[in-house]
């Protein structure tokens, strides 16, 4: 009886840890889509009658790893809005007569895969050379990208994702320490995701790989369907990561979420929250631009990685609020169809090995049962 109650134990043990792993994988590795709604509405009050306000706001396009759709506008004053290389830029001016506070409001859907990533897509120039900040040419570079790669090129490039993450400390605090350039991060083993995607892109062009470092953001894993309101210029914050290219082929690849254990099965792949809105340079002039365009106009006020405020007078403020809202997570339903699949085949099995008990138990007799049976019955003389 106790080795029964036990078996029962065990194979309960065993079924819970199954089913745990099955969710996991499901949920965290398995191919998915996820949807995203961002809403941004800018508050803009002032005092002085008559102010004339400029608001630029940068939004992202589609590319090889995302959708961005249906780009809603609600502004009262005059826009315009230009197409570049990967971010819509909107231009927004008015007005404003009294103590008059208006709103602009801007809306998207965004939809982000997960799972391993990869497109074909043009190798340019810049990708192969040094840049301000990635010091590729640097003989101390050079010489760690040598001893690092065997010219296998996929290999290489995740030799040198992980010597990118095991070499530098994370850190999130003071300008010097987060925007260092490559050389500067190598030299102090610390940095947050410029100095880590500076570093691996700087490794991956001394060692003849075409790389580049990506500027965007990375969104909230929100619970289902539950809106998330944060004041930032950026849902989910600014930061940085590569996009490296091997074999003709183009690949993701975050260096500072980089972990030893899960690191083989991170690489490659986009988590479902990576949003890009470019390269980083090509990012900056197209910032610079739409910051010179608003302060030719008036006086800065607000400056934030996605957007640009200035007003002609000094009493106007501005304030940002922006809704993330997730509307459809594709990993929920991986998670049910494999837990589904998986239950199925351990009652499966279970069916299985009591059928094999049940033949494999010794056969009774029927005689001797009945013999039995008198002798149990039979009263003494």
């Amino acid at each position: 009886m106790m080795k029964k109650y036990l078996f029962s134990g065990v194979s309960l043990i065993i079924i819970l840890v199954i089913l745990s792993i099955t969710v996991l994988f499901a949920y965290s590795w398995l191919p998915a889509k996820i949807h995203y709604q961002i809403h941004k509405t800018f508050q803009i009050s002032q005092i002085d009658d008559g102010t004339y306000v400029y608001l630029g706001i940068i939004v992202p396009q589609s590319s090889p790893y995302q959708t961005v759709k249906n780009l809603n506008i609600v502004w009262n004053g005059d826009q315009e809005r230009k197409t570049l290389a990967a971010v819509d830029t909107i231009r927004l001016w008015d007005q404003l007569i009294g103590e008059e506070s208006v709103e602009a409001e801007v809306e998207y859907e965004i939809i982000l895969p997960q799972g391993k990533v990869s497109w074909e897509a043009p190798i340019e120039t810049h990708t192969l050379l040094p840049q301000a900040g990635i010091e590729s040419n640097h003989p101390e570079i050079k010489r760690t990208a040598n001893e690092l790669t065997n010219r296998s090129d996929r290999n290489d490039a995740f030799e040198i994702y992980k010597f990118t993450f095991n070499h530098l400390e994370y850190t999130e605090y003071g300008c010097e320490e987060t925007n260092l350039s490559a050389l500067e991060a190598f030299r102090s083993g610390i940095g947050a995701c410029i100095g880590y995607s500076r570093l691996m892109v700087a490794l991956c062009r001394a060692a003849g790989i075409p790389a580049q470092m990506i500027i965007g953001s990375v969104l909230p894993d929100t619970l289902f369907s539950l809106p998330q309101t944060i004041s930032s210029g950026t849902p989910g914050g600014g930061h940085a990561w590569v996009e490296y290219n091997t074999q003709g082929i183009w690949h993701p690849a975050d260096p500072s979420h980089g972990q030893n254990y899960t690191a083989i099965f991170a690489f490659n792949r986009n988590d479902g929250h990576h949003l890009s809105f470019g390269e980083f340079d090509q990012f900056t002039s197209v910032k610079r631009d739409l910051f010179n365009w608003a302060t030719e106009q008036a006086l800065p006020l607000d400056d934030a990685l996605t957007y640009i405020f200035a007003a002609s007078g000094d009493q106007t403020q501005i304030s940002l609020e922006t809704t993330i809202r997730k509307t459809w997570d594709g990993r929920w339903v991986n998670t049910l169809f494999a837990l589904a699949v998986v239950t199925y085949l351990l009652c499966k099995i279970r069916d299985l090995l009591i059928r094999r008990t049940v033949r494999d138990e010794p056969a009774s007799n029927p005689k001797l049962d009945s013999q039995q049976e008198e002798n149990e019955y039979e009263l003494p003389h």
